[in-house]
């Protein structure tokens, strides 16, 4: 409890959530605090030194993912980033998204999928499995690197959540009963801490000599806000930059649009 909060000072949703950890000056000191403690390692590690599976399910912002990855460079880490080929906040089948994934890739990222078992509805064990191997494939050829991790995209509301295996259609699962019962866990999910701070796990990390990290690129921008402004801001970045792509376009070929 906060000094404020002792007082009877009700805490404001800024306070409440640390909107202030989630910038990207915040985003570079967690990772030099991280790399003093851990070392960062892939998904099917067999460490037994102290270190952390860091990883970005991109829901998102590919643009936001590539700005995290680049600090994770310069930091000299390597992260993670599990993609979605059915996100309707990107599509990796346009130019300048999957530039920006092949980049983030080229800087030394794993490569994982983010599988929405919801977009296929209910199935077998045996079409689940088709359908992580067609969509490792897929992605494979698009970001021109292996993919050998998936994590799945809200468990709960696609009915995946008790999915525990350690592997599968030849991807370790960042869902497997190992790493949920081998591994101090934290989340930005919905664009705060849902379970402890990071900032204090990485404080304790003697206690934690293996750490689970997940993060979502588009919580962490220049500037403190809340969820929903970086939100907003992922979401009305793209439609701006989509809206000059179209104005360009039609005017690079003479079909401006009155109005």
């Amino acid at each position: 409890m906060s000094p404020r909060e002792e007082a009877g000072v009700q805490a404001s949703p800024a306070e409440r959530y640390h909107y202030v950890d989630f910038t990207e000056e915040s985003y570079r000191r967690l990772l030099q605090t991280a790399k003093e403690r851990y070392a960062f390692e892939p998904f099917g590690t067999d460490s037994g030194e102290p270190h952390v599976l860091w990883r970005h399910d991109v829901d998102i912002s590919l643009h936001r993912a590539l700005a995290l990855g680049r600090i994770e460079h310069d930091e000299g880490v390597r992260a993670t980033y599990l993609l979605q080929l059915h996100s309707v906040f990107y599509n990796l089948l346009e130019t300048d998204v999957l530039a920006r994934a092949r980049e983030l890739f080229e800087l030394g990222h794993w490569a994982g999928l983010h599988f929405d078992a919801g977009f296929y509805g209910e199935g077998s064990e045996e079409e689940l499995l088709e359908r992580l191997h067609a969509e490792r494939e897929t992605l494979a050829e698009l970001v021109g690197h292996p993919v050998e991790v998936f994590s799945f995209h809200a468990p709960e509301a696609s009915g995946v959540e008790r999915v525990d295996a350690e592997a599968m259609a030849g991807m370790h699962s960042t869902y497997a009963r190992s790493l949920r019962e081998g591994y101090e866990y934290v989340s930005d999910s919905n664009g705060y801490w849902r379970h402890q701070r990071l900032p204090d796990v990485l404080a304790d990390a003697a206690h934690h000599p293996r750490l689970h990290v997940l993060t979502h690129p588009e919580w962490w921008q220049a500037e403190p806000m809340s969820p929903r402004e970086r939100l907003e801001r992922a979401v009305r970045g793209r439609a701006e930059h989509t809206l000059a792509a179209w104005e360009s376009w039609t005017h690079k070929h003479g079909r401006d649009i009155p109005g």
